[in-house]
């Protein structure tokens, strides 16, 4: 079996692990956020343009308007979360503001590593992780038959921490995403 770290792979393997899909984030700047901030309506105020993949790289990083896995780092959210009276609430007062829901949906979004579903998964390692096992990089197969090499770093809940041998990014792989073969592996080795 041919072994390569494929994006896909990635995406394939943590995509279900989202509680907040990016769908239901785009359809929310959609509906609040494009008005006034795409590239698509002509509109850039403050630079910032939710509704292109440039765009978004833009904003979704860190030190930007929104930080991967870290929602009170996210000044886009703080934004969001403010009082309607105050100068820089987004929307502004009088706009379509974000419901309570729509609120917890991004600040979820954003602590699952505001994904996009464009590039590899930017999956935070959850704290609690258990420290590497000491161990050789091993061949991870999805059941779809793709291949990655990875260091087992533990499990949690029903997910596989894999430590990727190209670039040492940690990811949370649901168990059910893995071949059986890939899932026995996991299981002994904790």
């Amino acid at each position: 079996m041919k072994s390569l770290v494929s994006a896909a792979f990635i995406v394939a393997f943590t995509h279900a692990a989202y509680a907040v899909e990016y769908a239901q984030i785009k359809s929310i700047f959609s509906q609040k956020c494009y008005a006034c901030h795409a590239v698509s309506k002509g509109k850039t105020k403050g630079d910032l343009a939710l509704d292109t993949p440039e765009k978004l790289a833009e904003v979704i990083k860190p030190g930007g308007q929104i930080v991967p896995g870290d929602p009170a780092k996210s000044s886009l959210l703080t934004s969001c979360k403010l009082p309607d009276d105050d100068d820089d609430s987004m929307p502004p007062k009088g706009k379509n503001r974000l419901t309570p829901a729509e609120i917890t949906a991004l600040e979820t979004w954003i602590k699952e590593g505001a994904f996009t579903g464009s590039g590899p998964a930017p999956m935070v390692a959850p704290t609690a992780a258990a420290a590497p096992a000491a161990g050789a990089v091993q061949s991870w197969t999805s059941n779809d038959g793709k291949a990655i090499q990875a260091t087992f770093m533990g499990l949690q809940g029903d997910g596989v921490l894999l430590k990727m041998a190209a670039n040492n990014e940690v990811f949370l792989v649901p168990l059910a995403r893995l071949s059986a073969e890939s899932q026995a592996q996991a299981k002994s080795a904790k």
